[in-house]
């Protein structure tokens, strides 16, 4: 299970801070899977990169809530993208632009839309952990605003 049993408290918590414009602490909320973990590392090696050391995913939230916040997005909706995105069956993205997992499990959004959540990962920042840096919930034609 890629996310802790009370990641979704500290999750929102962390939302909740900045929503009132305080600076949270970053939170360890979850890890990868086994697969996912290799996954991403076989990715790195592709590109002459180092391999993530560890699993766990730390969150901080900032720009996760900005960018969702901005499309109208509620905190809900927001613990609901990185539950989907950090699913035990989410895939890693190939992409060289970025680290991402994706949900292939689409999830009626409450808006309307059927989407895929896809988890964007820094794996730099806060070595040996990745952090989640955002989420874009893939398919939102019909956005909350």
């Amino acid at each position: 299970m890629p996310l802790y049993a009370d990641s979704h408290s500290l999750i929102r918590t962390n939302l909740q801070l900045i929503a009132c414009g305080e600076r949270p602490k970053v939170v360890p909320v979850g890890k990868l899977t086994a697969l996912q973990h290799a996954a991403i590392n076989a990715q790195r090696l592709t590109e002459g990169r180092p391999p993530l050391m560890d699993a766990e995913i730390l969150f901080l939230g900032k720009h996760l809530f900005n960018s969702r916040h901005a499309d109208g997005y509620s905190i809900d909706d927001m613990v609901a993208q990185i539950d989907s995105a950090l699913s035990a069956q989410s895939e890693v993205l190939p992409t060289k632009k970025m680290s991402a997992l994706c949900n292939p499990h689409r999830r009626a959004d409450g808006y309307g839309n059927h989407v895929n959540d896809v988890a964007v990962l820094e794996l730099s920042a806060r070595r040996p952990k990745a952090e989640l840096f955002s989420t874009i919930p893939r398919g939102d034609l019909i956005k909350p605003a």
